[in-house]
């Protein structure tokens, strides 16, 4: 196996100035993102990297919708060998799906228009109950459209993409991809989160390295060749890296309203992305020979993901063609901040001088939609615990004060595959308290699924108000809207 090891240099060396990396920084810090991590290469190699604890350049960490750009040049491949063509309908390769009265616009759905985000389907078809993904796509009983004539974002189009080149391939998409991926160093044991049926689900779920990612965009970057052999075709490439169809109107943000390729977002100035939820991001940008990697959780923060696209704008505008003198100072903070890097914590303070007053009671909870019985909080050195009963039991969350606690959430969801509940994901929790009587609480999975938790908890001696919101995809859904206790007497 060929490895390229993204050799990392000073940002100068590539003609970036370490400050402008410091900048970046400096909103990512002002902000408050929980960032896990960020590299930024130039001509190949890296100029800067930094990780977020508990992540690290080792941990796979789930890519969301950065899948659907895999799942491309998949279908790249495909075409490439020649068993697959854009203008394939793809109602042929699964006929067992199909109702016994089709929807015309359901037959005439190619390749090609799934690859646009241009199918017939008005919304996504399937839901966390959908038992088998990609039926759904087929059997939708909603209205429709001409597929290829407006883009609107359809996971579900990418989900049947990938059914095709795994039902083609006759093994797992990234099984498949395996000549490619080995070839740019691509890490072995890389997966992906599988559909309720089985399947790869390549519209959201792999899972790699921060630096294969890097490594996957650079291959796209390189319209597909890699150390001078093309491994995948330029001219399918440089298409799916091109937007074929507008998104003005169906765009979710500034930073994605550039069009759309193949599974790729368009960007200004000619620039490409692979864009998944909550910040997990590759920009690239040809005319600089630049690239920019990002994994986050900002699921919960609105403009996050628009503030990263500025920042990486930015970052190219002070990029120079030729190397720099390098600028000691800013390349040792840098350094320095890149090595001491950490997720913010709730802000207010670490105790509260009336604490000991709502310790150890019990607070008994009117009826409430989440079925929540009961709740109490004992405090422990620099931890909070907070005990309470709901439909799966008892539980406890322990929330670091002043720092994130390490733990197991308490209830059980969906691990390697959607619907099967079968995994306590791993969190990190912290909270603080934002006056005497009301403490505020922020936990992140840090699990193959990427979400936020965030609490309130404003206390009288005798009464408890708490408020539960929660984003995340398919869990924590328990864990939303208000209670009201009362101290057992």
């Amino acid at each position: 196996m060929k490895k390229n090891n993204l050799s990392l240099v000073s940002p100068e060396y590539l003609g970036i100035p370490s400050e402008s990396i410091n900048r970046f920084l400096d909103q990512v810090q002002e902000k408050q993102l929980p960032m896990h991590s960020f590299l930024l290469l130039r001509h190949g190699k890296i100029a800067a990297e930094g990780y977020w604890p508990p992540f690290d350049e080792n941990r796979f960490h789930r890519m969301y919708s950065v899948s659907k750009s895999f799942t491309s040049v998949a279908v790249g491949m495909m075409v490439d060998e020649g068993k697959l063509r854009l203008d394939d309908k793809v109602a042929s390769f699964f006929p067992e799906y199909l109702p016994e009265n089709p929807h015309p616009c359901t037959l005439e759905a190619t390749v090609e228009h799934l690859l646009m985000m241009a199918t017939q389907n008005e919304t996504n078809s399937y839901s966390f109950e959908s038992k088998d993904f990609v039926e759904t796509f087929f059997t939708d009983a909603k209205p429709k459209h001409k597929p290829g004539t407006i883009f609107h974002y359809d996971t579900a189009g990418t989900t049947v993409l990938c059914a095709i080149v795994e039902k083609l391939a006759g093994k797992p998409m990234l099984e498949y991809m395996r000549p490619v991926l080995d070839e740019i160093g691509f890490s072995e044991d890389a997966t992906c989160i599988e559909t309720p049926e089985g399947r790869s689900w390549t519209g959201s779920g792999i899972l790699c390295t921060p630096r294969d990612l890097a490594r996957f965009a650079l291959l796209c970057l390189n319209k597909g060749a890699w150390n001078g052999k093309q491994l995948v075709s330029q001219a399918y490439m440089e298409a799916a890296t091109t937007p074929r169809i507008n998104n003005a109107v169906a765009r979710t943000s500034c930073g994605n309203a550039y069009g759309y390729g193949y599974q790729f977002w368009g960007m200004m100035n000619g620039g490409f992305g692979c864009f998944g939820m909550g910040s997990q991001f590759a920009f690239c940008m040809p005319e600089k020979d630049a690239i920019m990697v990002t994994t986050a959780d900002t699921q919960m923060l609105s403009g996050a993901e628009d503030l990263l696209v500025d920042a990486f704008h930015q970052i190219l505008g002070s990029m120079q063609d030729e190397a720099l003198p390098e600028d000691t100072a800013s390349v040792a903070q840098l350094q320095n901040r890149l090595a001491n890097l950490s997720i913010p914590l709730p802000e207010g303070a670490n105790t509260s001088s009336r604490s000991m007053l709502f310790a150890g009671k019990t607070y008994e909870f009117e009826a409430n939609r989440s079925g929540f019985k009961w709740m109490r909080f004992t405090w422990q050195d620099d931890q909070c615990v907070i005990q309470y009963e709901n439909p799966t039991g008892t539980h406890q969350i322990t929330l670091g004060m002043g720092h994130y606690a390490a733990q197991q959430f308490p209830e059980k969801y969906s691990g390697k595959r959607i619907g099967t509940l079968d995994r306590h994901y791993q969190c990190i929790a912290a909270g603080a308290w934002v006056d005497d009587h009301v403490l505020m609480a922020t936990l992140y999975s840090v699990d193959d699924h990427l979400g936020t938790l965030r609490m309130q908890f404003a206390f009288t001696e005798s009464e408890l108000c708490v408020f539960m919101t929660k984003t995340a995809e398919f869990f924590f859904n328990e864990y939303t809207g208000f209670l009201t206790g009362y101290a057992k007497a």
